[in-house]
């Protein structure tokens, strides 16, 4: 057991560092349209081809969200293959459940609801489950989160849900006083205005359930010397 921790804990930097770091491109309408996602889920890039004016601003609109959310489910198996290892290792250890009487066994659990990718305009209004709600109803809650956000004095307006992947894409009547360049650097900047929006009212959501005065936990460094410590006791 103390192997595998040691082998989760030395790898989680380096687990960390590659999971930043993943991206993903994705095309619609006949590769007119090419985005790059991050693994937060914004768009990085956008690039439209020479003949994009072919589309009409509806078109674009809707095939960026398309690419994005291809983009999105790309990074996601990408990130996923990433921390395979680290969630191997996670699983060879004993379960909270294992160890103390109470904790419920976390595969009985049902997993968490997918955040919705459906725009907000087509949804149910969200109600606050308020700070005494169970985990359950945080998670159904966060599910239904988004956040907008606009740039180029609001022609261009990016929600995304809780995931930052983006949901919808709008276009004020002015947007024509933009070029297709300066269009897809507004689509860039306000989707990751969302993301940083849409990540505050996740936390927010979870906020009450983190006792202020929990414990400090030693950084990994400590953990592996203390392991290793331990690791020569038994031997």
């Amino acid at each position: 057991m103390i192997d595998d921790v040691h082998q989760l804990i030395t790898g989680i930097a380096e687990a960390e560092r590659l999971h930043q770091a993943v991206t993903a491109s994705a095309t619609a309408e006949l590769e007119r349209i090419v985005v790059v996602a991050d693994v937060s889920g914004a768009l990085t890039e956008v690039y439209f081809a020479d003949d994009i004016e072919q589309l009409g601003y509806h078109k674009i609109a809707r095939g960026v969200v398309q690419a994005a959310q291809r983009a999105a489910a790309q990074v996601k198996s990408k990130a996923d293959e990433v921390l395979s290892a680290q969630r191997a290792a996670l699983l060879r250890l004993p379960k909270l459940s294992d160890l103390v009487d109470w904790m419920p066994d976390e595969a009985r659990l049902a997993p968490p609801p997918p955040a919705l990718l459906t725009p907000p305009a087509e949804r149910e209004p969200v109600v606050d489950p308020g700070e005494q709600a169970d985990l359950i109803a945080r998670q159904e809650h966060r599910a239904r989160l988004f956040a907008t956000a606009s740039a180029e004095g609001r022609r261009v307006a990016v929600t995304v849900n809780a995931d930052g992947v983006l949901i919808d894409l709008r276009f004020s009547g002015a947007v024509s006083d933009l070029d297709y360049e300066e269009i897809a650097e507004a689509i860039t900047a306000a989707s990751r205005a969302a993301v940083a929006s849409v990540a505050r009212k996740v936390a927010d959501l979870y906020a009450p359930t983190v006792e202020a005065d929990r414990p400090r936990f030693p950084g990994p460094d400590v953990v592996l010397a203390g392991l290793e410590r331990l690791r020569d006791q038994l031997r």
